[in-house]
C-alpha cells in the first residue's frame, strides 16, 4: 500500500525558514550548511535569507570544533535520523524544515512537527516521487 504524500508549498518551506531563523536570533552562526540532498536548497535559501556564508557540507566537516558549533546544517526533514546522525557527533547545530517523533536523532531546532506518517513531497522534488528514501543505500 503506498503512503498518502502530502504536497509542500514554497510558501510553508519560506515559513519554517523563518520559524528556525526565529529560533536562531541570539545564537552565534557563522556559516549554514545542508546536508546533500535534501539540506541543499533549504541551506542555500537560508544563507540568503539571514546573510549566513554558505559552506558545502563536506568542507564544513573539515572546519575546528571551534567553527563548528558556529556551523548550523541542515536537512529537509528528520525522519529516521540518520542523515543528522554524523553532524549531530561531530558538534554542528542541526535544523530541519519538519521533524517526526520517529527521528533516532533530534536536531536541535526544527520547522514544523508532524504528527502522521504522510510522505512529504518538498517542492524541489518531483511531484510522483516514490515514496522511499532512495538516497540512502538498499539491499534489494
Amino acid at each position: 500500500m503506498e503512503k498518502n504524500k502530502i504536497y509542500l508549498s514554497w510558501k510553508w518551506v519560506d515559513e519554517q525558514i523563518n520559524t528556525i531563523g526565529d529560533k536562531l536570533e541570539n545564537v552565534d552562526i557563522e556559516f549554514v550548511s545542508g546536508i546533500p540532498r535534501g539540506g541543499l536548497i533549504p541551506a542555500v535559501m537560508m544563507s540568503h535569507v539571514f546573510g549566513i556564508k554558505y559552506i558545502s557540507y563536506s568542507s564544513a566537516k573539515m572546519l575546528p570544533k571551534d567553527l563548528r558549533n558556529k556551523t548550523v546544517v541542515v536537512d529537509d526533514i528528520a525522519d529516521t535520523g540518520i542523515t543528522l546522525k554524523e553532524a549531530d557527533e561531530i558538534g554542528f547545530i542541526t535544523a530541519t524544515l519538519s521533524m517526526r517523533s520517529t527521528s533516532l536523532t533530534a536536531p536541535r531546532y526544527f520547522g514544523e512537527f508532524i504528527t502522521g506518517d504522510e510522505w512529504l513531497v518538498f517542492p524541489w522534488e518531483k511531484l510522483d516521487s516514490i515514496p522511499v528514501q532512495d538516497y540512502l543505500i538498499r539491499s534489494e
